[in-house]
């Protein structure tokens, strides 16, 4: 793993509310974690977006019946 020091500005509220809630020593282990988690979320497919059906899913609903094919 290759690591760069960067200096940056932060929300010290939002730091100090990792470091209460993960239990992390510092700042810096809170930015790490929060990196690696919003890596990891984006790598893992939502499942809850394959099952996600609306009146749009159905492509047939959205074609005209013809006379004949009218139940």
């Amino acid at each position: 793993m290759v690591r760069r020091k960067v200096e940056i500005e932060i929300d010290e509220d939002l730091v100090n509310e990792v470091i209460r809630r993960y239990h992390v020593h510092g700042a810096r282990e809170a930015i790490h974690l929060a990196l690696r988690t919003l890596v990891r979320d984006s790598e893992t497919p939502d499942p809850s977006l394959d099952e996600e059906v609306d009146e749009f899913s159905n492509l047939d609903a959205l074609r005209p019946k013809r006379s004949s094919e009218a139940t």
